[in-house]
């Protein structure tokens, strides 16, 4: 038998085969491969006849086809296997490093879709009808699996995806609704298991599949699936529950454990009865304190379904319980949730946990949905998008009452839904302060009532955003903030006051971001004030405006009343991030995210803010587990500068506590790189317009010193002998080759490579800066006409020279010092570039060709910039030279102005470039 499939396998190495996919979606690619011919139903009663003999008599339908679809598909449920040494598929966890592998597992998928219903087949039995689909089944890090047609397994770093075509039977009983099915697929294993490493078979074995090489394509038509969805279920739930087993003998080499299978199709809240009495679920409230603390919202019921609809599928973060004190143990448990299969272990603080609330249905008063519990690095589109009943899912269901502001749920815990033990509670805070963040707020406990008890498990929706231009609705309709540290934000704000005198030169000469009177006003400052860049190469910072005066609420009079005042409330949030594949010496980790609140001076463009931080719980001043004994203190560049100077922030976070303090750090302080700037290209725009009047004006000022230098020795001439020709000859034979190869003149745009890649669109003012360029490339012209005239001037004054019986200036030894002035440094330049790129390679170019053309480039970029040198045979000239007349140092000095002025500009320039924003970056 074995020898036969094998042979079956050679034919089918040459069948054509395509990529798998994953997809975040709720529906199967088209398959048009699949041919519904039913040809194993007689094979199919063999294996079903126990379910088919006590099917009940179907009913007649003539919607079975569309009905069945809908009712028997399911996407992205759980399954799990027995573990005896037969796995299913294999799965490559080289994604992953093992340290965090360790604590997150992969999920384990799977989803079914039928594809064809026959009622209508004379080989069925009068009790079922014919139906065929297909079940992906698969291990995956980060998405959804499903296959594409023609190919039965696939295998990657971090996903592995099996596909498996089905046809059987539908029938219905007296506890439900099930599916009997036989199907085919591959075995995907590469090697055969040790016991059957024969000769014979190893030769067959080690072929390679010139398809795919992770896998052969053997075939395995002997699976076995049986879907059962029963009609009633605990919770008013909708389950599905199956079995997936290989037919073959447990010695054969294809055979694989069997294959639990679990999945839902949702819940209806208005079926059952509340599991908790409305007594006993307002006697344990452990969200009381906060409650009176922050206030609630009351919502009428359609206020209140249409306000928690709109936050399905948001990521809560799990909090800390304070009663836990500052353990920093790993725990398998977190309040009713089982860790195990997804999540190895967490720590007490829970940074790494995320709950969503998915298939919420919400009719007046009455709510139900799912609680699923998730690790923070996966993406919860893709988790909200499962369906599976795992130790990690909660079945909520209860009631909102509008005059206390409480949602109280009873919660079943999965896939048994036999536990009850649970009550779930929510509010939604009215108003915003440092010390509290959310927009919802939550608690997960056991009831007194039963036995599992737990500490209770907090969690809340934060925001992460400004809430004013990202759906902002909720925020400003509903959310008041409280500025709770405006007092220590002015003492702050006095302490590190400046001297009177500079903070006035600030005022008088610079402008920083300020909140404007138009009508995007409030927008315009958000964008200023975010911070969304890096601070290094390993430190990427966000800073995020939450709130500005009074409340989130923009309306007019608070941007008027805003605007005129120099010194408003603000609140943020600030983030820090980095790279963990670094080791550094100086980590931010302990103050990663901080919740700031103070003041903004829009007249120096400084913040002094308050900030809070989460800790561990043992400490006496704590204030709901936030140290908020740190001061951060943000600095703006000045916006009138920065056409020249990009925009930066600087960053100062300083703890407040003595140094003996547990929580006491370091006084930390970050340059972030480039920030936003709306006004980008219009600085980018004003620098070239600058730029190109400046070279005229600098060109215009050497002819016109020149001229004047030529007018003042009419009568004497004899000062000239002792100007370096090379210099003048080094200044012609550099601007004429920047004219003739169309390069910038007298000094190049300093454009980062990232803003050449994609500039700003310069067409309406391309004729100024053409008229520009070819006004200052016909001055350069010019000037070296009078170069040249100044030359046979200098001739002329070394023939007076001679002519008298005195020695005249040699330009032999010059020339040649500086040529070897300008090839030392020339090999200087490339030797430190060589260097670098020795001990900083990059990977895919680290050839002999790209050294070459490095080098090339560097070599052609100093012949470009030929004329920056021009002065050294004159500096030389100085030192050779020793009986030189004074008279002509004010011909030389006045060729140093342009060549001064430029090296001012350049060195206060910055590089024109954008922003750096890096919205990929999770938090």
């Amino acid at each position: 038998m074995g020898l036969q499939v094998l042979s079956v396998w050679t034919l089918l190495l040459f069948l054509p085969l395509s990529n798998a996919a994953s997809y975040d979606d709720f529906a199967f690619p088209i398959d048009h491969s699949l041919v519904h011919n039913y040809t194993r139903l007689t094979e199919i009663k063999k294996h079903c006849n126990p379910f088919i003999s006590s099917a009940s008599e179907l009913e007649s339908d003539d919607n079975w086809a569309s009905r069945l679809k809908n009712e028997l598909s399911f996407f992205n449920g759980d399954w799990e296997q027995d573990s005896y040494g037969a796995p299913l598929m294999p799965f490559d966890d080289s994604d992953m490093s093992h340290a965090t592998s360790s604590f997150i597992s992969p999920w384990k998928l799977v989803s079914f879709e039928v594809k064809n219903v026959s009622s209508t087949s004379s080989h069925h039995p009068k009790n079922t009808i014919s139906i065929s689909g297909v079940l992906s089944i698969g291990i995956t890090r980060n998405s959804t699996v499903i296959s594409e047609p023609f190919l039965k397994f696939h295998k990657k770093p971090g996903m592995s995806a099996l596909r498996v075509d089905f046809e059987g039977f539908y029938l219905e009983t007296e506890g439900g609704n099930l599916v009997c099915l036989l199907g085919n697929s591959t075995f995907p294993f590469k090697k055969v298991p040790t016991r059957y490493e024969s000769d014979d078979m190893t030769s067959y074995y080690n072929l390679r599949n010139p398809y795919n090489e992770d896998h052969v394509i053997l075939p395995h038509d002997k699976i076995f699936l049986v879907l059962k969805y029963p009609k009633t279920s605990p919770f008013s739930i909708k389950q599905i529950h199956g079995e997936m087993k290989s037919l073959n003998k447990k010695d054969d080499f294809e055979y694989f454990d069997n294959v639990h299978v679990a999945s839902h199709l949702g819940i209806d809240p208005t079926n059952s009865e509340d599991l908790i009495s409305e007594t006993e679920s307002f006697n344990q409230n452990p969200l009381q304190d906060a409650m009176v603390e922050d206030g609630v919202n009351k919502f009428n019921n359609s206020e209140f379904c249409k306000i928690l609809k709109s936050f399905e599928h948001k990521a809560y973060r799990v909090m800390p319980n304070l009663k836990l004190g500052g353990q920093n143990g790993f725990q398998d448990k977190v309040g009713p949730f089982l860790l195990g299969n997804e999540i190895q272990l967490v720590d007490r603080n829970n940074e790494n946990l995320r709950i969503l609330m998915q298939n919420i249905i919400c009719k007046e008063e009455k709510v139900s949905g799912v609680l699923r519990m998730y690790p923070a690095s996966m993406d919860p589109h893709v988790a909200a998008r499962r369906t599976g009943l795992s130790s990690l899912t909660l079945w909520v269901k209860g009631t909102w009452n509008p005059s206390t502001g409480l949602l109280s749920m009873t919660g079943c815990l999965g896939p048994t839904l036999v536990k009850c033990e649970t009550r779930v509670l929510l509010y939604f805070p009215k108003s915003f302060s440092i010390k509290q963040r959310n927009v919802v707020f939550g608690s997960i406990n056991g009831l007194k009532s039963q036995t599992g008890f737990y500490h209770p498990v907090f969690f809340g929706l934060e925001m992460l955003s400004p809430g004013l231009y990202e759906d902002g609705w909720y925020s400003n309709a509903y959310l008041l903030y409280n500025y709770s540290k405006s007092d220590l934000a002015i003492e702050f704000q006095e302490r590190i006051q400046e001297p009177w005198l500079l903070t006035y030169i600030r005022k008088s000469l610079f402008r920083y971001p300020t909140l404007e009177e138009e009508k995007d006003g409030i927008f315009h400052l958000l964008n200023d004030l975010r911070i969304d860049t890096f601070s290094s190469s390993e430190t990427f910072v966000r800073v995020e405006v939450l709130s500005f005066g009074g409340s989130f609420r923009t309306n007019e009079s608070h941007f008027y009343e805003a605007s005129k005042n120099e010194v408003f409330n603000i609140s943020m949030n600030l983030y820090i991030v980095e790279n963990p594949r670094k080791v550094k010496e100086e980590s931010y980790q302990h103050v990663s995210k901080l919740y700031l609140e103070g003041l903004y001076d829009q007249s120096v463009g400084k913040m002094y803010l308050i900030g809070c931080r989460k800790v561990s719980y043992d400490h006496v001043d704590l204030e709901r587990g936030l140290d908020c004994l740190i001061e951060v203190g943000i600095e703006y560049s000045c916006v009138n500068t920065r056409w020249l100077i990009n925009p930066t922030a600087k960053i100062t976070i300083r703890s407040q506590r003595n140094e003996e303090d547990i929580y006491h750090f370091k006084t930390i302080r970050l340059q972030t790189f480039m920030i936003h700037d709306k006004n980008h290209e219009k600085n980018v725009i004003f620098r070239k317009l600058f730029e190109g009047y400046l070279r005229v004006f600098l060109v215009l000022v050497l002819i016109a010193h020149m001229l004047n230098q030529m007018r003042k020795r009419r009568k004497s001439i004899e000062p000239f002998a002792y100007i370096s020709l090379a210099m003048l000859g080094l200044w012609i034979i550099g601007y004429g080759i920047n004219l003739i190869n169309g390069k910038e003149i007298m000094f190049i745009s300093s454009e980062t490579q990232y803003y050449k890649n994609q500039p700003y669109d310069h067409r309406s003012y391309k004729r100024y800066l053409s008229i520009l360029d070819y006004l200052a490339r016909f001055l350069v012209l010019v000037s070296m006409f009078l170069m040249a005239k100044i030359s046979h001037i200098i001739l002329k004054a070394r023939k007076a020279l001679k002519s008298q019986g005195e020695s005249t200036p040699s330009e032999k030894k010059i020339l040649m010092m500086t040529l070897g002035f300008y090839m030392c440094y020339l090999l200087l330049i490339m030797l430190e570039h060589g260097i670098w790129i020795y001990l900083n390679p990059l990977q895919g170019e680290s050839t002999k060709d790209y050294y070459m053309k490095l080098m090339m480039d560097l070599l052609r970029y100093h012949v470009y910039m030929l004329q920056d040198y021009f002065m050294v045979p004159q500096i030389i000239a100085l030192y050779v030279w020793k009986n030189h007349p004074h008279d002509q140092r004010s011909f030389i000095n006045g060729l140093w102005i342009p060549s001064l002025v430029l090296l001012i500009y350049e060195f206060f320039r910055d590089p024109v470039d954008y922003p750096i924003i890096a919205h990929d970056i999770v938090l």
